[in-house]
């Protein structure tokens, strides 16, 4: 009973803490970069405790098959992506860089930088929902906290030839030690989340994750189209179209249980992700979309990762 009430205890600071931040990051927006780029700093230095060493890389060596296949995804240190927002202009960047071991398997970094404008007095963390649905990330006990999408650090995927998997990540959160500051949790999936599952194929369908404790939540994806070509500043690519659906509840009735309206994302061989367009949505508001698209790429050479 007495762990019981310190855990509730602990969620309602932790709820109170958490609603703190939408007006943190609101004032993080007009101050100077000198200033933003020691908060970063200090940010940085935290979350670190607790992780495994890596130990050891592997590779992937070309596949005997054809289609889009795990090595068609590049992932190899050094990749970096820059996207820019097609209606604001604010552009961040996703980094390969760095490995640690999660659950005795080698896993690597993917790095979200700060948000961006031609501004340079604009420099912030903020929601991106960068790979997979950023709004079902922290879990308060068994149920998401639904106030709004929470900035990610980074996180940390494995490949194989079957799938990319993400098994933990970092978000930002309110600090215990110093109130009114923001520090670096570093936090695990149960399970892991399957963003990817090779062959991408026209039709093929996938699980990437599903909650069954407490109201149930399950998002899918699937391949809609092989061939759709589309131009985003870093150029025209012809894409694969992966559609992302999260169905909330397990109800019959339409009226009972929530669909979220699909996220797309647009993937182009040897590239990666080009183009996503996600929606802001809650049941009390009308949803609304952003789309990010690829304004250059980095790639290391040859790609046989």
């Amino acid at each position: 009973m007495m762990k019981s009430c310190q855990l509730s205890v602990v969620s309602c600071q932790l709820k109170k803490g958490l609603m703190h931040i939408r007006s943190l990051l609101l004032k993080t927006e007009n101050r100077k970069p000198k200033t933003i780029l020691f908060f970063l700093l200090c940010l940085c230095s935290c979350g670190d405790e607790g992780l495994i060493d890596p130990h050891g890389e592997t590779t992937l060596p070309p596949p005997e098959t054809t289609g889009f296949q795990a090595i068609d995804f590049p992932t190899a240190p050094g990749s970096a992506w820059t996207y820019v927002n097609v209606d604001t202009d604010q552009e961040f960047t996703l980094r390969v860089e760095g490995t640690r071991d999660i659950g005795g398997t080698t896993h690597r970094q993917l790095t979200i930088s700060a948000i961006t404008t031609d501004d340079p007095d604009q420099l912030r963390v903020e929601a991106v929902d960068h790979l997979v649905a950023n709004a079902y990330y922290l879990r308060i006990d068994t149920e998401f906290f639904d106030g709004f999408p929470f900035p990610i650090f980074a996180t940390y995927f494995s490949k194989t030839h079957q799938a990319l998997m993400e098994s933990a990540f970092d978000m930002y959160l309110p600090s215990v030690d110093s109130p009114g500051f923001l520090q670096i949790s570093h936090r695990k999936h149960f399970p892991s989340r399957r963003l990817l599952d090779f062959p991408l194929e026209v039709g093929k369908e996938w699980v990437v994750f599903e909650k069954t404790a407490g109201i149930p939540v399950t998002v899918t994806r699937f391949v809609v189209s092989d061939n759709e070509r589309v131009t985003v500043p870093a150029g025209s690519y012809t894409t694969y179209v992966v559609h992302e659906e999260v169905v909330y509840g397990d109800s019959p009735e339409p009226s009972v249980f929530l669909i979220s309206p699909p996220a797309i994302y647009w993937i182009a061989p040897s590239v990666g992700v080009v183009q996503y367009r996600y929606s802001i949505y809650r049941a009390s508001d009308e949803p609304s979309s952003r789309t990010f698209a690829l304004k250059s790429v980095h790639l290391p050479a040859p790609n046989t990762d």
